[in-house]
């Protein structure tokens, strides 16, 4: 009883009302960064084994979040008092340029990603089409940034994370409803394991960091939120897309296309479109709030990012023209499968400096070689990260 009531107390905070607001940003950006690419990765890499794939890069992602919640309790606090020291201080400033390529690229990411669901979803699929409609969406936020700035951030990332959880309610329903049906009627199968070499899995599993990031944007909430809320948000965030990540891969990893042969999955469309068409409406719907919701909220944080670097007459609306022209050359030039391991490789960059500083911050030999061993592993992710395609 005692054990019992202390783990309670120790929980209880995790589930304040300040708490659960807290844990709108990251959640909606890890939902919006990787719930619509997932499965056509993980087919393309590991078939039947795809669960075992995104449970352990949910789990690699909880290892880097606890060296950013050291970071957020034990640095944070020396950087407001000024006593960070010269090489710490200059990991962070390079972990400020790392988050803001990556958030630029992000955008890329995201946006191509809404335009590859509309697009296919409406004409069948076209490249120009595609690239044209992303590069569209870059110019609509980027001219809104520079002529007005951001405002009802929090609003548009509190829908888009509602309309991601109900569509994964929705969708993830629909297959579990479907494995089910398949196994009484005997007729469920898994797909095959494509042949890959273990280091072939490992250097793709790398490249979907894209796909669980999102809990570092804590340590940009300090206006809003204290330190221990910020803490406890990232760890509820981490635990619930980890949940909700290998939930509905397990339901969707019965329903692939390569499980009869007939190809490999481009996109979560084609799963839902064999198993009930009507769905295909919810997954486009979702997929263009989620995208661009997403896409502006990494557009305002790669400006706080770039601003920093450009005061006086450089900064104000030029940080939003340089994401944007930067945005819309990658979704002119880079292809999707591609830019999810560039972004990855970006975010990498980022947890690796990270895990640097928390390593150099930390107390005790087994948690300073803890962290500097994810630091040399993300070092090799940003160096050799390969995509899925």
């Amino acid at each position: 009883m005692a054990v019992g009531g202390a783990i309670k107390r120790r929980l209880m905070p995790m589930f304040s009302g300040l708490v659960l607001r807290a844990t709108v940003p990251p959640l909606a950006s890890i939902f919006g960064s990787g719930f619509l690419i997932i499965i056509p990765v993980l087919e393309r890499t590991l078939g039947s084994l795809s669960i075992a794939g995104i449970a352990g890069v949910c789990g690699f992602a909880w290892l880097i979040g606890t060296a950013i919640r050291h970071n957020v309790a034990a640095v944070e606090p020396l950087a407001e008092r000024g006593q960070v020291d010269r090489t710490t201080g200059w990991l962070e400033q390079a972990s400020d340029l790392a988050i803001a390529a990556a958030y630029v690229i992000s955008v890329a990411l995201y946006l191509r990603i809404m335009s590859q669901y509309v697009v296919e979803f409406a004409i069948s699929g076209s490249d120009l089409a595609e690239r044209t409609l992303a590069a569209g969406a870059v110019l609509l936020i980027t001219v809104v940034g520079v002529l007005r700035g951001f405002s009802g951030l929090d609003l548009m990332e509190r829908l888009a994370l509602g309309a991601v959880l109900v569509l994964t309610t929705v969708v993830g329903g629909a297959l579990f409803v479907a494995d089910g049906a398949d196994l009484l009627g005997g007729g469920l199968q898994l797909p095959p394991v494509p042949g890959r070499s273990l280091v072939d899995v490992l250097l793709i599993l790398g490249g979907t960091v894209i796909a669980v990031q999102g809990f570092e944007t804590v340590r940009y909430l300090t206006e809003e939120y204290d330190r221990p809320t910020r803490i406890w948000a990232s760890r509820l965030s981490q635990l619930v897309s980890a949940s909700i990540y290998i939930g509905f891969v397990a339901v969707a990893t019965p329903m692939m296309g390569s499980v009869a042969d007939g190809g490999y999955d481009a996109t979560l469309l084609d799963i839902t479109e064999r198993l009930l068409p009507v769905l295909s409406v919810a997954v486009v719907i979702t997929a263009i709030l989620s995208q661009f919701s997403a896409a502006t909220a990494d557009t305002v944080a790669a400006h706080g990012n770039i601003d920093r670097y450009l005061r006086g007459p450089l900064g104000g609306p030029l940080p939003y023209l340089v994401s944007g022209v930067a945005a819309m050359l990658l979704v002119w030039l880079v292809p999707t499968f591609t830019l999810i391991v560039v972004a990855s490789r970006a975010f990498a960059a980022y947890y690796a400096l990270q895990c640097v500083v928390a390593a150099r911050t930390s107390e005790g030999v087994p948690r300073k070689l803890g962290f500097g061993l994810l630091a040399l592993i993300l070092a090799a992710i940003t160096l050799l990260a390969q995509p899925a395609g």
